[in-house]
């Protein structure tokens, strides 16, 4: 498992449109408290791309189903989560963000479009670009 980001940058690094996301890539799971991997960095020492990733990849896990569980988070079980580690796992001004995101109205209403058992409809996403 700790492996992982290693292997995700060995696996991506020959795609040259994503090579600046390689950085996120290997430290998405650096904890801002500094209990993480594979550097062991500590708060703004990780990179902000991957103190992004690292939010938005754990709010999918939780709101999202998964082979090794049963059931799914609510968005607002998602974010009391995500706000209750923050300062710990997660940078929280990358969570005060995404909690803000769910106030647009735009997103308030792709949050109840959505079925609880299903990811964000990712065209819908686009509409906020």
């Amino acid at each position: 498992m700790r492996s992982h980001p290693d292997l995700g940058v060995a696996i991506l690094k020959h795609i040259d449109a994503i090579k600046d996301c390689l950085v996120a890539v290997l430290h998405h799971h650096e904890c801002y408290d500094g209990s993480g991997y594979p550097a062991v960095l500590r708060g703004e020492d990780i990179p902000l791309n991957a103190r992004i990733l690292t939010v938005a990849d754990a709010y999918d896990a939780m709101t999202s189903e998964r082979p090794y569980r049963c059931g799914i988070m609510t968005c607002e079980q998602a974010l009391a989560e995500l706000t209750r580690c923050a300062g710990k796992q997660f940078d929280p001004r990358v969570v005060e963000v995404l909690a803000s995101l769910f106030e647009e109205p735009k997103l308030v209403e792709m949050r109840f479009e959505r079925s609880p058992a299903t990811a964000i409809d990712r065209s819908k996403v686009a509409l906020l670009h």
